[in-house]
């Protein structure tokens, strides 16, 4: 058997050739760790410029600006970036505006999509950026053999305020009791009325959207509109004081209106996007009564009821009693109104940007609402005098006529239709630095608007046309005992309102996002349109023979008449119809959300939320 021995002198020989080596693979892991060190170091201060750049771009973004740009959002992010520790070219810094969206799922990552800049900076709620340099590997070892790196960072940052919007209500409530005769009807209680505390607590009484998802059990807003409406109640009588107090006894009242039952609080409210959670964001009472009166009144005529009608004489309104004895030309004055919704009014609560079609995503519909109002005046008997005394010189040969007043009310059918205005939120300008408000910018379309006479089609909603007409005279004219003439008049007319209008853009400025006590002041309001002016006019009047046809004798006899009572029954039949739009139709739709000729907005809360930041965001 062969023995190998291994002598001294060969294992010095070895450990000459390996030391070096294992000296120079020491060096390399040492520098590689001093090297990858460096890296992540240099990766973390990439991060924090861009995370400080995303920041302070975002604040030019739609959602956080009234005049937003590209160019605007890249000055900020490149001086966010140097405060921070860049120094490279501002190439090597690149911002992109876009939309920042939640992901399918509670657990799913965030996702960013790019808007162009030139064109959609409309869409926008956040900014990317992106820092990308190269970077040798080592600064020891040889490039050729370890070349240098691509090193990025990137990250997205969201700001937005949303505002809660408001077009059901009005600043003046509805006076003269309509609100609550309008609730009985849909009641189905004659009697129910609201006295002005319960108008006050309504209009007082403010309910935190907070608490309201609270009570509900829900978690965000977006959840919200899916609640059974009737639940929504239920809460809202809670947080109103319950039964006892005024405004939840309204509300507790209301739960058994027609068509409610089937309803989910979408319509009520309008969620868009992704409000953060309301911190002192309220709604007053009165703002969601009118809302559920009118989505009410849609469901009652919905379902074939035709129009829901209020009966009003003379002593329910003080303004149309003033008529009634002036110069005895009216006996009396009866109305009945009758309504016709379309579409209710709602509290929505959005950013001010654009959807991915273009479209603004925040609006306020104002109501769509016709009035039918029929106005039954009795005349007095001092339109008598005037029209005998016309026909003196045309009767002097066979002697004086007998004119009376035919116990037939004038009926002058009257509809007023408002509907197809809104008012789009358009830009909004964060709170930022010690900044405690924020500054909205609205554009308001007006409302169209027609008024004239006739009646209001249930079935189609069209406005058939309908002279005011009505037996008012009787006239007996006998020669020595004999009866020449003897016929009864009806009066015919056309009745034409002219409603002179204003509509306007309106920048609400410095509302504050947090107040001290914990509750902003829902005053804060913009409100646009209203009535400058109303002229009824009434055309085409005439008198006519009830039925029959008419002899020479008689057209000189009603020509005589007309020519004698013309001019005070013309401007007597316009003073009331323009009484009762302004004191009546006007008012009504006024505080049901349809003002005559613009529209109603009120700013009710706004929440902003914080700066989101995403770093290493799903890209779409």
């Amino acid at each position: 058997m062969t023995k190998t021995r291994i002598t001294k002198a060969r294992q010095r020989g070895a450990l000459i050739f390996a030391t070096p080596l294992l000296l120079v693979l020491v060096f390399i892991f040492v520098t590689l760790l001093i090297d990858a060190s460096r890296l992540l170091l240099l990766q973390s201060e990439m991060q924090s410029i861009v995370n400080s750049a995303a920041t302070a771009a975002a604040d030019e973004a739609q959602t956080c600006s009234v005049d937003p740009a590209w160019n605007k959002m890249q000055q900020r992010g490149l001086l966010a970036a140097e405060a921070a520790g860049f120094s490279g070219d501002a190439s090597a810094l690149e911002i992109i505006p876009g939309i920042l969206r939640s992901g399918q799922t509670a657990s799913s990552p965030m996702r960013f999509a790019s808007r162009n800049p030139s064109s959609e900076m409309a869409q926008t709620n956040a900014a990317l950026v992106r820092y990308t340099r190269q970077e040798p590997i080592s600064f020891f070892l040889p490039q050729s053999i370890f070349p240098a790196i691509t090193i990025s960072a990137d990250a997205v940052a969201r700001k937005e305020v949303y505002a809660t919007l408001s077009g059901a209500g009005s600043t003046a409530t509805v006076e003269d009791g309509l609100l609550g005769l309008l609730i009985g009807s849909l009641l189905g209680m004659p009697g129910y009325s609201l006295d002005a505390t319960d108008l006050n607590s309504l209009e007082n009484t403010l309910i935190g959207l907070g608490d309201l998802l609270a009570a509900l059990g829900v978690d965000n807003l977006t959840n919200l509109v899916d609640e059974p409406l009737l639940d929504v109640l239920d809460a809202v009588v809670s947080l109103a004081g319950g039964t006892t107090a005024p405004a939840g006894r309204v509300v507790d009242d209301l739960s058994g209106a027609l068509g409610l039952s089937g309803l989910s609080a979408s319509a009520i409210f309008e969620v868009l996007a992704e409000p953060p959670s309301p911190q002192q964001t309220t709604v007053p009472v009165y703002d969601f009564v009118v809302s559920l009166v009118m989505n009410s009144v849609r469901a009652s005529n919905q379902a074939g009821s035709g129009l829901l009608s209020l009966d009003l004489d003379t002593s329910d309104s003080p303004l149309l009693n003033t008529l009634v004895g002036s110069e005895s030309l009216l006996a009396g004055v009866d109305v009945t109104l009758s309504l016709w919704v379309d579409e209710p009014p709602k509290i929505v609560i959005g950013p001010a940007r654009q959807d991915d079609n273009g479209q603004w995503l925040t609006t306020v519909k104002a109501a769509d609402i016709s009035l039918e109002a029929i106005v039954e005046i009795e005349l007095g008997s001092g339109l008598i005098g005037s029209a005998t005394d016309g026909l003196s010189g045309l009767l002097d040969l066979v002697g004086l006529p007998t004119v009376k007043l035919l116990n037939s009310p004038v009926r002058v059918p009257l509809v007023v239709s408002v509907g197809g205005g809104n008012a789009i939120f358009e830009g909004a300008d964060c709170a930022k630095g010690d900044s405690n408000a924020t500054n909205f910018d609205f554009r308001v379309q007006g409302n169209a608007v027609s008024a004239q006479s006739g009646t209001l089609d249930p079935a189609t909603q069209q406005v058939v046309p309908e002279p005011i007409y009505a037996p008012i005279l009787d006239v007996d004219v006998k020669l020595l005992g004999i009866p020449l003439v003897d016929m009864d008049l009806c009066l015919s007319a056309d009745a034409d309102v002219n409603i002179g209008a204003s509509a306007n853009n309106d920048i609400l400025q410095s509302y504050n996002l947090y107040c001290p006590g914990g509750v902003c002041e829902t005053a804060s309001m913009s409100s646009t349109g209203g009535v400058d002016s109303i002229n009824a006019e009434v055309t085409n009047l005439s008198l006519l023979k009830c039925s029959g046809s008419t002899s020479s004798r008689e057209r000189d006899i009603i020509d005589a008449l007309i020519s004698g009572i013309a001019s005070p029954l013309t401007s007597l039949l316009s003073l009331a119809v323009e009484t009762v739009v302004t004191s009546l139709v006007s008012p009504l739709l006024s505080a049901l959300g349809a003002d005559l000729g613009g529209m109603q907005l009120r700013v009710l809360g706004a929440e902003q939320t914080g700066s989101q930041l995403v770093e290493n965001v799903v890209l779409d």
